[in-house]
């Protein structure tokens, strides 16, 4: 239980029981235990897990991609052992990690080589003018972005909020197409949304 980061047996047993932790992760576990003490772990033992994330230590636990800060590849991340399901990566400055009170569950994780797309969230206020959604579709089609959703919320004021969800292939590109995005005309501000995440953990 101590290994898998759990602090009760009964907890352990209950994620053995439902497949959360198979027997081939709890035998590989003690393997890597007994050939290499943790402490000595060298960083080219560090090994690719789905999301495109390599887990130190890990072996061959599920990662997933946090949905409160969304990280992208070029954002520094953080893996955090959840009960039972594997490995969440979060960005080091999302809000659920600073004000994490279990810090043994953190784990040390970083980018591997992936051709997955990221989704990342938006938020784009502007002007309501004709001709503002065809100006934003044209550049995202430029930089070869695909957009999988949109919502639109029209203001008393005459102005507009625009969230987007954007696939992404890393923080360089978001990057880029933030910095395009906020000479468009009209537009007032173009945000990152998560930057501030307060939401649950996930």
């Amino acid at each position: 239980a101590r290994v898998f980061k759990f602090d009760d047996i009964d907890d352990f047993m209950a994620a053995v029981g439902d497949g959360s932790i198979s027997n081939t992760q709890i035998a590989q576990q003690f393997d890597t235990r007994q050939e290499t003490p943790k402490s000595e772990i060298p960083l080219a033992a560090l090994k690719p897990a789905r999301s495109g994330v390599w887990v130190l230590g890990a072996g061959d636990l599920a990662t997933q991609i946090a949905q409160c800060c969304h990280p992208v590849p070029g954002d520094p991340i953080i893996g955090y052992i959840t009960r039972s399901r594997g490995v969440t990566i979060h960005r080091q400055d999302c809000y659920n990690i600073i004000h994490e009170d279990e810090k043994e569950r953190l784990v040390p994780v970083s980018w591997g080589e992936t051709d997955s797309l990221y989704p990342v969230k938006i938020q784009v206020e502007g002007w309501d003018r004709v001709g503002l959604m065809r100006d934003i579709s044209a550049l995202v089609a430029e930089e070869k972005v695909n957009i999988s959703s949109i919502t639109l919320v029209s203001n008393d004021n005459h102005t507009v909020t625009l969230y987007f969800t954007l696939q992404t292939e890393g923080l360089a590109q978001l990057s880029r197409l933030l910095a395009k995005m906020e000479s468009i005309k009209g537009i007032t501000s173009v945000a990152r949304v998560g930057d501030d995440a307060t939401a649950k953990k996930s």
